[in-house]
């Protein structure tokens, strides 16, 4: 059934490419094209994961759902979305991940607001999915204190709300301001390249976040657990967050000065 739902996203002449980086997904990957297999849309759109050097059985669960997919060498995140942005023939690049749930109205809601011109980049909400053992009440709250740190970030940087799972942008305006930025995402972390990229794109255009909810995705807590535990993360965040109070609030950052984290 994934597969047949699929062969829509195999289309030869795209308005909305998917790109989905993958590195060693063979656990997460195919609750993530089931949900995609399930979406509903207008748009002409074509499926593109980028296999990053994958040692198990990513690719083999891709070949068996028919997904096209590119091989990049470059091992990285930004690489990854790189790859798969070379590779895409929409006008619409709408970017995803391996480990998260696509609801029906996701496409359409994130493609629609950048056929206003003034929208360079789009950006929308998500909920994390509990791991074996943690909760999601927790995660609930977790969610609810960072919203708000979220509405603080948009008076002086939106960007860095951007997150890789669920942003889009025109083809010809990344490719515009240089790609996907591949230094810092080694020198920082894995997950800068996103903040990065809407950074750049400010240039071109405003940011915008869909918050409608239907179009909210589920991602996995694993980046929350990189820090040891949901209280960590938890911690770690806030700490942070507190720090840079003034900078949301009264300080202005030029793309040539901005360190995104």
């Amino acid at each position: 059934m994934i597969k047949s739902n699929l062969k829509r996203f195999q289309c030869q002449d795209p308005e909305v490419s998917i790109v989905i980086p993958a590195y060693n997904e063979e656990s997460n990957l195919l609750n993530t094209l089931s949900s995609i297999s399930e979406i509903e849309t207008d748009y002409k759109t074509e499926l593109i994961v980028a296999n990053n050097n994958s040692t198990d059985r990513t690719q083999e669960i891709l070949n068996a759902c028919g997904v096209q997919s590119v091989f990049v060498k470059d091992q990285g995140i930004s690489y990854a979305r790189q790859g798969g942005l070379d590779a895409a023939r929409g006008k619409f690049i709408l970017n995803a991940d391996s480990d998260s749930i696509y609801p029906k109205n996701w496409i359409n809601s994130m493609v629609h607001p950048l056929y206003g011109a003034a929208i360079s980049c789009v950006y929308g909400t998500y909920s994390f999915i509990p791991s074996p053992g943690n909760s999601r009440m927790f995660l609930a709250f977790y969610e609810v204190v960072a919203e708000n740190f979220f509405r603080l970030k948009k008076i002086n940087r939106e960007c860095v709300n951007v997150m890789g799972f669920t942003f889009a942008f025109r083809k010809s305006d990344a490719e515009a301001v240089g790609g996907f930025k591949h230094d810092l995402c080694r020198s920082v972390t894995g997950r800068s390249e996103d903040g990065w990229m809407a950074l750049q794109l400010m240039k071109q255009g405003e940011l915008y976040q869909v918050t409608d909810y239907d179009a909210r995705v589920w991602t996995s807590d694993r980046r929350l657990m990189a820090d040891g535990s949901l209280s960590k993360a938890f911690q770690n965040r806030a700490i942070k967050e507190l720090k840079r109070l003034n900078i949301y609030i009264n300080q202005k950052h030029s793309a040539k000065h901005e360190h995104i984290t």
